[in-house]
Protein backbone atom coordinates (compact mmCIF):
# COMPACT_ATOMS: atom_id res chain seq x y z
CA UNK A 1 0.00 0.00 0.00
CA UNK A 2 1.13 4.04 -0.80
CA UNK A 3 2.91 5.49 1.64
CA UNK A 4 0.90 8.44 1.16
CA UNK A 5 -2.57 9.35 -0.88
CA UNK A 6 -1.88 12.67 -1.84
CA UNK A 7 1.45 14.47 -2.20
CA UNK A 8 1.01 17.76 -2.83
CA UNK A 9 3.38 20.15 -4.57
CA UNK A 10 2.84 23.76 -4.31
CA UNK A 11 3.64 27.15 -3.58
CA UNK A 12 3.69 27.76 0.17
CA UNK A 13 3.20 30.92 1.40
CA UNK A 14 0.92 32.83 5.09
CA UNK A 15 -2.31 34.37 4.47
CA UNK A 16 -2.87 37.29 6.78
CA UNK A 17 -6.14 38.64 7.48
CA UNK A 18 -7.04 42.43 8.47
CA UNK A 19 -10.10 44.84 8.45
CA UNK A 20 -9.07 47.21 5.79
CA UNK A 21 -11.16 50.67 4.32
CA UNK A 22 -11.91 51.51 0.74
CA UNK A 23 -9.82 54.66 0.84
CA UNK A 24 -6.95 52.63 2.16
CA UNK A 25 -7.18 50.72 -0.63
CA UNK A 26 -7.11 53.40 -3.04
CA UNK A 27 -4.41 55.30 -1.42
CA UNK A 28 -1.98 52.08 -1.55
CA UNK A 29 -2.91 51.47 -5.38
CA UNK A 30 -4.86 48.71 -4.81
CA UNK A 31 -7.41 46.91 -7.32
CA UNK A 32 -10.96 45.92 -5.15
CA UNK A 33 -11.41 42.75 -4.92
CA UNK A 34 -8.41 41.22 -7.18
CA UNK A 35 -4.98 39.87 -6.05
CA UNK A 36 -2.46 42.79 -6.64
CA UNK A 37 1.23 41.41 -6.89
CA UNK A 38 3.51 44.29 -5.15
CA UNK A 39 6.96 43.86 -4.01
CA UNK A 40 7.75 42.56 -0.70
CA UNK A 41 8.65 45.99 0.24
CA UNK A 42 5.25 47.30 -0.11
CA UNK A 43 3.70 44.19 1.31
CA UNK A 44 5.85 45.04 4.47
CA UNK A 45 4.60 48.62 3.95
CA UNK A 46 1.23 47.29 3.95
CA UNK A 47 1.45 45.22 6.75
CA UNK A 48 2.93 47.62 9.16
CA UNK A 49 0.29 50.05 8.61
CA UNK A 50 -2.65 47.33 9.37
CA UNK A 51 -0.56 45.61 12.25
CA UNK A 52 -3.49 46.50 14.20
CA UNK A 53 -6.31 45.17 12.58
CA UNK A 54 -4.64 41.96 11.46
CA UNK A 55 -7.03 38.94 13.13
CA UNK A 56 -6.21 36.16 11.72
CA UNK A 57 -3.03 34.22 10.38
CA UNK A 58 -3.41 30.58 8.36
CA UNK A 59 -0.64 28.40 6.38
CA UNK A 60 -1.51 28.98 2.56
CA UNK A 61 -1.57 27.07 -1.06
CA UNK A 62 -4.19 25.11 -2.52
CA UNK A 63 -2.26 22.02 -2.65
CA UNK A 64 -1.53 22.71 1.05
CA UNK A 65 -5.31 23.26 1.88
CA UNK A 66 -5.78 19.75 -0.16
CA UNK A 67 -3.47 18.27 2.13
CA UNK A 68 -4.76 19.15 5.30
CA UNK A 69 -8.16 17.97 4.18
CA UNK A 70 -6.59 14.53 3.52
CA UNK A 71 -5.37 14.61 7.20
CA UNK A 72 -8.38 15.43 8.50
CA UNK A 73 -9.75 12.43 7.19
CA UNK A 74 -7.25 10.34 8.87
CA UNK A 75 -5.57 10.36 5.60
CA UNK A 76 -1.50 10.42 4.75
CA UNK A 77 -0.84 13.34 2.79
CA UNK A 78 2.53 14.86 2.10
CA UNK A 79 3.30 18.56 0.71
CA UNK A 80 6.53 19.83 -0.81
CA UNK A 81 7.37 23.79 -1.59
CA UNK A 82 10.20 26.39 -0.47
CA UNK A 83 10.17 28.74 2.75
CA UNK A 84 12.72 30.46 3.90
CA UNK A 85 14.23 30.80 7.26
CA UNK A 86 11.90 33.56 8.76
CA UNK A 87 9.09 33.74 11.28
CA UNK A 88 6.28 32.74 8.51
CA UNK A 89 8.66 29.80 7.44
CA UNK A 90 9.08 28.23 10.35
CA UNK A 91 5.37 29.15 11.14
CA UNK A 92 4.40 27.16 8.11
CA UNK A 93 6.50 24.15 8.82
CA UNK A 94 5.28 24.16 12.16
CA UNK A 95 2.01 23.88 10.80
CA UNK A 96 2.50 20.80 8.70
CA UNK A 97 3.47 19.05 11.71
CA UNK A 98 0.75 19.91 13.59
CA UNK A 99 -1.32 18.58 11.37
CA UNK A 100 0.25 15.13 10.16
CA UNK A 101 1.46 16.33 6.93
CA UNK A 102 4.39 14.92 6.08
CA UNK A 103 7.32 17.99 5.34
CA UNK A 104 9.08 17.71 2.10
CA UNK A 105 9.81 21.84 2.24
CA UNK A 106 13.56 23.05 1.25
CA UNK A 107 14.75 26.08 3.03
CA UNK A 108 16.33 29.01 0.55
CA UNK A 109 17.21 32.60 0.27
CA UNK A 110 14.96 35.32 0.31
CA UNK A 111 11.62 35.74 2.10
CA UNK A 112 8.89 32.89 2.57
CA UNK A 113 5.50 33.66 0.10
CA UNK A 114 2.95 36.31 1.90
CA UNK A 115 -0.62 37.25 1.50
CA UNK A 116 -2.02 39.84 3.07
CA UNK A 117 -6.40 39.65 2.90
CA UNK A 118 -7.71 43.18 3.04
CA UNK A 119 -11.61 43.03 3.59
CA UNK A 120 -13.78 46.18 3.78
CA UNK A 121 -16.98 46.63 4.99
CA UNK A 122 -19.03 45.24 2.61
CA UNK A 123 -17.08 41.46 2.97
CA UNK A 124 -15.42 42.15 -0.45
CA UNK A 125 -11.78 40.65 -0.16
CA UNK A 126 -8.83 42.72 -1.68
CA UNK A 127 -5.26 40.72 -1.89
CA UNK A 128 -1.45 42.15 -1.80
CA UNK A 129 0.79 38.68 -2.57
CA UNK A 130 4.13 37.98 -2.74
CA UNK A 131 4.60 34.73 -3.39
CA UNK A 132 8.37 35.13 -2.08
CA UNK A 133 11.08 32.50 -2.79
CA UNK A 134 7.74 29.74 -2.77
CA UNK A 135 7.89 30.37 -6.72
CA UNK A 136 11.41 29.56 -6.41
CA UNK A 137 10.99 25.61 -5.33
CA UNK A 138 13.51 23.24 -7.54
CA UNK A 139 13.31 20.25 -5.48
CA UNK A 140 12.44 16.99 -6.58
CA UNK A 141 11.00 14.51 -4.16
CA UNK A 142 11.16 11.38 -6.07
CA UNK A 143 10.77 8.69 -2.80
CA UNK A 144 7.68 10.66 -1.66
CA UNK A 145 6.00 10.95 -4.94
CA UNK A 146 6.52 7.21 -6.01
CA UNK A 147 5.23 6.30 -2.63
CA UNK A 148 1.89 8.04 -3.31
CA UNK A 149 -1.51 7.12 -4.67
CA UNK A 150 -1.64 10.51 -6.35
CA UNK A 151 0.61 13.52 -7.36
CA UNK A 152 -1.79 16.98 -6.69
CA UNK A 153 -0.97 20.16 -8.54
CA UNK A 154 -2.72 23.07 -9.76
CA UNK A 155 -2.62 25.35 -13.07
CA UNK A 156 -0.62 27.96 -10.76
CA UNK A 157 2.01 25.85 -9.98
CA UNK A 158 2.34 24.68 -13.55
CA UNK A 159 2.38 27.95 -14.84
CA UNK A 160 3.98 30.02 -12.66
CA UNK A 161 6.65 31.99 -13.41
CA UNK A 162 9.40 30.59 -10.98
CA UNK A 163 10.98 27.10 -11.01
CA UNK A 164 8.66 25.59 -9.30
CA UNK A 165 6.31 25.14 -12.28
CA UNK A 166 9.48 23.24 -13.79
CA UNK A 167 10.02 21.03 -10.75
CA UNK A 168 6.17 20.21 -10.92
CA UNK A 169 6.44 19.26 -14.25
CA UNK A 170 9.51 16.97 -13.91
CA UNK A 171 7.52 15.85 -10.83
CA UNK A 172 4.44 14.88 -13.59
CA UNK A 173 7.31 12.42 -15.06
CA UNK A 174 8.02 10.61 -11.79
CA UNK A 175 4.63 10.00 -11.27
CA UNK A 176 3.47 8.77 -15.34
CA UNK A 177 6.71 6.27 -14.74
CA UNK A 178 5.72 5.59 -11.23
CA UNK A 179 2.47 4.44 -11.99
CA UNK A 180 1.04 7.43 -9.78
CA UNK A 181 -2.14 8.88 -10.65
CA UNK A 182 -2.05 12.56 -11.62
CA UNK A 183 -4.79 14.75 -10.37
CA UNK A 184 -4.77 18.55 -11.39
CA UNK A 185 -6.99 21.38 -9.71
CA UNK A 186 -7.48 24.39 -12.69
CA UNK A 187 -6.97 27.74 -10.36
CA UNK A 188 -8.12 31.27 -11.86
CA UNK A 189 -9.80 31.51 -14.84
CA UNK A 190 -7.96 34.53 -16.36
CA UNK A 191 -4.83 31.83 -16.22
CA UNK A 192 -6.37 28.88 -17.50
CA UNK A 193 -7.32 31.00 -20.62
CA UNK A 194 -3.85 32.42 -21.19
CA UNK A 195 -2.64 28.81 -21.05
CA UNK A 196 -5.31 26.87 -22.45
CA UNK A 197 -2.84 24.95 -25.15
CA UNK A 198 -0.69 23.81 -22.37
CA UNK A 199 -3.36 22.63 -20.29
CA UNK A 200 -4.94 20.60 -23.42
CA UNK A 201 -1.70 18.60 -23.46
CA UNK A 202 -1.34 18.32 -19.86
CA UNK A 203 -4.83 16.78 -19.74
CA UNK A 204 -3.88 13.62 -21.74
CA UNK A 205 -1.98 12.66 -18.75
CA UNK A 206 -4.21 13.39 -15.89
CA UNK A 207 -6.56 10.92 -14.05
CA UNK A 208 -8.55 13.62 -12.03
CA UNK A 209 -9.54 16.82 -13.14
CA UNK A 210 -11.12 19.59 -11.18
CA UNK A 211 -12.61 22.71 -12.17
CA UNK A 212 -15.67 24.94 -11.47
CA UNK A 213 -17.73 26.55 -14.34
CA UNK A 214 -16.09 29.72 -14.62
CA UNK A 215 -12.60 27.47 -15.42
CA UNK A 216 -14.14 25.04 -17.67
CA UNK A 217 -15.49 28.17 -19.55
CA UNK A 218 -12.33 29.56 -19.82
CA UNK A 219 -10.80 26.24 -20.94
CA UNK A 220 -13.46 25.67 -23.72
CA UNK A 221 -15.90 28.34 -23.84
CA UNK A 222 -18.70 26.65 -22.26
CA UNK A 223 -19.49 25.41 -19.47
CA UNK A 224 -22.49 23.51 -20.08
CA UNK A 225 -22.66 19.99 -18.87
CA UNK A 226 -22.67 18.77 -22.34
CA UNK A 227 -19.20 20.47 -22.67
CA UNK A 228 -17.96 18.84 -19.22
CA UNK A 229 -18.73 15.29 -20.54
CA UNK A 230 -16.80 16.12 -23.52
CA UNK A 231 -13.81 17.02 -21.26
CA UNK A 232 -14.31 13.85 -19.01
CA UNK A 233 -13.39 12.48 -22.52
CA UNK A 234 -9.76 13.92 -22.51
CA UNK A 235 -9.73 12.10 -18.45
CA UNK A 236 -10.38 9.43 -16.39
CA UNK A 237 -12.29 11.41 -13.99
CA UNK A 238 -13.28 15.14 -14.30
CA UNK A 239 -15.40 16.76 -10.99
CA UNK A 240 -17.16 19.78 -11.89
CA UNK A 241 -17.56 21.92 -9.00
CA UNK A 242 -20.80 24.11 -8.81
CA UNK A 243 -20.80 26.10 -5.33
CA UNK A 244 -23.67 26.17 -3.30
CA UNK A 245 -25.21 23.52 -5.92
CA UNK A 246 -23.25 21.13 -5.57
CA UNK A 247 -20.84 19.43 -7.82
CA UNK A 248 -21.27 16.71 -10.75
CA UNK A 249 -18.54 14.33 -11.39
CA UNK A 250 -18.18 12.76 -14.86
CA UNK A 251 -16.40 9.50 -15.49
CA UNK A 252 -16.03 6.53 -18.56
CA UNK A 253 -19.90 7.27 -19.51
CA UNK A 254 -21.30 7.56 -15.38
CA UNK A 255 -22.31 11.01 -14.04
CA UNK A 256 -22.96 11.37 -10.72
CA UNK A 257 -24.95 14.71 -8.71
CA UNK A 258 -23.70 15.16 -6.05
CA UNK A 259 -25.43 18.31 -3.60
CA UNK A 260 -23.76 20.53 -1.50
CA UNK A 261 -24.01 19.91 2.21
CA UNK A 262 -26.05 21.88 4.46
CA UNK A 263 -23.61 24.89 6.39
CA UNK A 264 -23.97 28.43 7.74
CA UNK A 265 -21.53 30.20 5.32
CA UNK A 266 -18.80 32.07 6.86
CA UNK A 267 -16.02 32.25 4.20
CA UNK A 268 -15.87 30.14 1.04
CA UNK A 269 -11.96 30.27 0.82
CA UNK A 270 -11.14 26.85 0.69
CA UNK A 271 -13.86 25.26 -0.10
CA UNK A 272 -12.53 23.65 -3.67
CA UNK A 273 -9.32 22.71 -2.23
CA UNK A 274 -10.91 20.59 0.61
CA UNK A 275 -13.59 19.50 -2.12
CA UNK A 276 -10.63 18.00 -3.58
CA UNK A 277 -9.01 16.57 -1.00
CA UNK A 278 -12.15 14.22 -0.01
CA UNK A 279 -12.65 13.18 -3.34
CA UNK A 280 -9.29 12.05 -3.59
CA UNK A 281 -8.99 10.48 -0.31
CA UNK A 282 -12.12 8.06 -0.97
CA UNK A 283 -10.41 7.52 -4.30
CA UNK A 284 -7.04 6.53 -2.55
CA UNK A 285 -9.04 4.52 -0.06
CA UNK A 286 -11.04 2.47 -2.57
CA UNK A 287 -14.44 4.13 -2.31
CA UNK A 288 -17.00 4.72 -5.39
CA UNK A 289 -16.91 8.02 -6.76
CA UNK A 290 -20.34 8.50 -5.62
CA UNK A 291 -19.16 8.05 -1.66
CA UNK A 292 -15.99 10.09 -2.68
CA UNK A 293 -17.93 13.26 -4.19
CA UNK A 294 -20.00 12.42 -0.64
CA UNK A 295 -16.31 13.23 0.89
CA UNK A 296 -15.82 16.14 -0.85
CA UNK A 297 -19.03 17.96 -0.44
CA UNK A 298 -19.08 17.17 3.25
CA UNK A 299 -15.58 18.55 4.02
CA UNK A 300 -16.12 21.77 1.66
CA UNK A 301 -19.24 21.88 4.33
CA UNK A 302 -17.14 22.56 7.11
CA UNK A 303 -14.60 24.66 5.74
CA UNK A 304 -16.71 27.43 4.62
CA UNK A 305 -18.22 27.54 7.93
CA UNK A 306 -14.91 28.65 9.26
CA UNK A 307 -12.87 31.75 8.77
CA UNK A 308 -9.40 30.73 6.52
CA UNK A 309 -8.97 27.84 4.63
CA UNK A 310 -8.22 25.85 7.48
CA UNK A 311 -9.71 23.40 9.88
CA UNK A 312 -7.40 24.16 12.76
CA UNK A 313 -7.27 26.87 14.78
CA UNK A 314 -3.70 28.83 14.00
CA UNK A 315 -2.29 32.10 15.02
Amino acid sequence: MPKYDVFGIGTALVDYFCRATDSFLKKNGLIKGASNFVSREKLDEIHSRLSDSIFARHPGDNARNTCEGVAYLGGKAAYAGRVAGDEDGKFFEDSLHRQNIASFLERGPGRTGKIIALITRDGQRTFAVDLGNGKDYCGLPATGIKSSTFLYLTSITLFSEGSVARSARDAMDIAAASGVRLSISLESPPLVAQNRERIWKILTRTQVLFANEEELKALTGSSDEKTARALASEVDIFCLKKGDRGSSIFSKGEEFSIPAYPAKVVDTTGAGDFYAAGVLFGLSRGKSLDESGHLGAMLAGKIVEKFGATLHDIL
